[in-house]
């Protein structure tokens, strides 16, 4: 009898040691940068919202690198929720919806110069072959699928499922989930369980109940903000930063030192910004809330007279403060 108490006890003890270390591996609350891309292209050819061009991909992946950021894929996130793994200090998540083929061309090799890693999101369905047999979707020519499984065996760029065919119908959408990632799987020779919503659909009561049947452990969104992460997050709903394409022309057209005020102007695709003086003397930063510049807005940011009393910079930012436009 003795020797059984101890045992349980021991046994505890084992228990409680093990729940310590586990808890010791989720870590609190923390803000994770999603990426939401498209397409890469070659600059002439990026002209809208969702076609980045590669000199500008090439140049963030650089600021990302000098900020510290090391990226992690969505696999990697659900693990450290549950306690599986721990994620870097600094970590960012790189995505493509769609599955353009100038995530080859264009991305990759600028991602694995970096040593950085990516998911990229196919309709399934929509994938074809190589040449004249090249499938096409909104923002350009698609993978075909060869392509997918060489990528994917490579590494640098893991796939995920974009559903089968991008049709904007939640019921349709619902069906497809479980049929797409049994496919990708085959054509990728992967066990993915990383989904993307088209559209940013999401929260219908049967398409949580699909992507938890079909065993997903991630899908994303849109949402253009951060994702909270923590032990009970939502990892069926990860919101994303949408990174805007096309040309981008910052320039200060006006200050106002009394009032406080500077007004941007953008001469390219409209992207939402937030601005930035930094004093030169000590560095020190006022920032303003983000303003959608471009077209015929030209917003007005309020700093207040302190702000602009000394020899200063201005500086424009994405709302997520990690890519400086101007």
């Amino acid at each position: 009898m003795k020797r059984a108490r101890i045992a349980i006890a021991a046994a505890v003890l084992a228990a409680a040691a093990f729940a310590t270390a586990l808890a010791a591996l989720r870590p609190g609350p923390r803000d994770i940068p999603v990426l939401m891309y498209h397409n890469v292209l070659p600059d002439e050819e990026a002209k809208t919202v969702w076609q980045v061009s590669a000199t500008e991909f090439a140049r963030q992946m650089d600021e990302l690198e000098r900020a510290g950021y090391e990226t992690v894929l969505p696999h990697e996130i659900a693990r450290a929720a549950r306690g599986l793994g721990r994620l870097p200090e600094k970590p960012v998540v790189v995505t493509f919806d769609d599955g353009y083929e100038g995530v080859k061309l264009f991305a990759e090799p600028v991602l694995a110069e970096h040593g950085f890693r990516a998911i990229c999101y196919v309709i399934v369905d929509r994938l074809g072959g190589e040449g004249e047999d090249r499938a096409s979707f909104d923002s350009g020519p698609l993978l075909s699928t060869n392509e997918v499984a060489a990528m994917a065996a490579r590494g640098t760029v893991a796939v995920g499922s974009h559903s089968l065919t991008h049709i904007p119908n939640p019921q349709l959408l619902s069906s497809e989930i479980r049929p797409s990632l049994r496919k990708l799987r085959k054509i990728a020779d992967t066990k993915t369980r990383d989904y993307c919503h088209p559209y940013g659909l999401h929260g219908y009561g049967h398409m949580v109940a699909a992507l938890r049947e079909s065993r997903c452990e991630t899908a994303m969104v849109c949402g253009d903000a951060m994702f909270r992460f923590s032990r009970d997050a939502d990892l069926l709903a990860i919101p994303r930063l949408s990174v805007y394409g096309g040309r981008h022309d910052v320039a200060v057209a006006a200050e106002d030192p009394a009032a406080g005020t500077v007004t941007l102007s953008n001469g390219g695709v409209p992207l939402p910004l937030k601005a930035v003086v930094r004093r030169d003397s000590d560095g020190r930063t006022w920032e303003a809330p983000e303003q959608w510049a471009g077209g015929r807005r030209t917003p007005v940011y309020r700093f207040g007279p302190e702000a602009l009393a000394e020899p200063h910079r201005i500086e424009a930012w994405d709302k997520s403060g990690l890519f400086r436009y101007l």
